[in-house]
């Protein structure tokens, strides 16, 4: 899995910058992976929280769109502070390059809120229809 997060995170910050920072031997080796699985992580969290905590076992009645959508920023945000702070704890040096990897793992932390949403909506007792109905 490694080898999938270093590929994805440097495909996707190779469209905003294309140049690497001399410190990029610390990403590639420690940092993609470990806030790859970390954004991986939370994302599912929040998915399995909104759909089976709050929305089944809770019953809040936060199953609408706009719920749902608050929480994908949620995801999103987590992402940004899961970038900085796991690269600033490893010891990156704060560039701009550091700077399009929190853009890019926000991207990817609400990528993956997606598609856990729709894989595991349906068994949800109140949000099987949020955030739209569909065939998934």
């Amino acid at each position: 899995m490694q080898t999938f997060f270093t590929s994805l995170y440097s495909a996707l910050i190779s469209i905003f910058q294309s140049q690497r920072p001399a410190d990029y031997g610390l990403y590639k080796t420690d940092l993609f992976s470990l806030v790859g699985w970390s954004t991986l992580g939370v994302s599912l969290l929040l998915v399995l929280a909104f759909y089976y905590v709050f929305n089944s076992a809770l019953r809040t009645g936060m199953f609408r769109t706009p719920h749902w959508a608050a929480t994908l920023a949620l995801a999103a945000g987590l992402g940004v502070f899961l970038a900085n702070s796991l690269s600033k704890g490893h010891g990156a040096e704060v560039t701009s390059y550091l700077g399009y990897f929190m853009v890019v793992n926000m991207i990817v932390a609400a990528l993956w809120f997606f598609l856990f949403s729709v894989l595991l909506k349906r068994w949800s007792t109140y949000a099987r229809t949020t955030p739209f109905v569909g065939p998934f």
